[in-house]
């Protein structure tokens, strides 16, 4: 069973979870957690994937709720519910890549960030915060140029002229941003969208999203999609 290895507060209401036991997913990819004591709450939480190898996975999350509150009560040794990892994850590139991350979406861009690296692509990292930031080192060693922010829009301070390929994690009106200044610019832009979930597999249409090409569903069909696909435009 998947056993937690660390399980620590890295910045207010932000924790890191270590996990051994459990199959290693891809950037952009989530797992459904949840605590293996009892029943409450009965629904798993979604929870990206900030940093995996095989032998260990790694998540950062924000304590919002009771699920995730229960979550940060855990300790090393304790067992947790995770299933295998889920959705369609970030599509690799070649040449250069820009990555725009925004609160918690600055977890699962650093595993691209990594793996990016690892196949020769050059990467400029983009962060911000609205708190105090966090994950900062680990990106200092992942990302060939590694800008932070905190507070005000990262958007702002991002090239959408260069030749290479975006990606953007956060909050949604940090990625209709993202996607208005891709589209002026004709960047190729792939975003990954956060949305309440039940399954986690599609079969409970919880999670519905409507794209150019009809409903899709968060959990099955993304989390990540082509910005172009979906309807930001039409909110600006």
């Amino acid at each position: 069973m998947p056993t937690i290895i660390e399980n620590s507060l890295i910045a207010p209401d932000i924790y890191r979870m270590r996990v051994k036991g459990i199959a290693q997913g891809a950037p952009g990819q989530f797992f459904m957690l949840r605590t293996s004591r009892g029943m409450d709450p009965f629904l798993p939480r979604p929870i990206s994937i900030c940093d995996a190898t095989a032998e260990e996975t790694t998540f950062v999350y924000r304590t919002v709720g009771k699920g995730t509150a229960l979550l940060s009560a855990m300790r090393e040794g304790d067992a947790l519910l995770c299933g295998l990892p889920l959705g369609n994850g970030f599509p690799l590139c070649e040449g250069k890549a820009v990555l725009i991350g925004g609160g918690l979406g600055v977890a699962p861009l650093l595993y691209l960030a990594k793996r990016l690296q690892q196949t020769g692509v050059y990467t400029y990292a983009y962060v911000g915060y609205s708190g105090e930031p966090f994950l900062q080192e680990e990106y200092q060693g992942a990302a060939g140029e590694f800008h932070p922010k905190q507070g005000g829009y990262i958007t702002d301070d991002v090239d959408f002229s260069l030749p290479a390929t975006y990606y953007a994690c956060g909050p949604e009106p940090m990625l209709k941003a993202a996607a208005k200044k891709a589209r002026a610019a004709g960047a190729k832009l792939h975003v990954s969208v956060e949305s309440r979930m039940a399954c986690g597999t599609g079969a409970c249409l919880g999670c519905v999203l409507p794209t150019a090409h009809g409903n899709r569903r968060v959990c099955k069909d993304g989390p990540v999609f082509d910005a172009t696909e979906l309807y930001f435009e039409d909110t600006l």
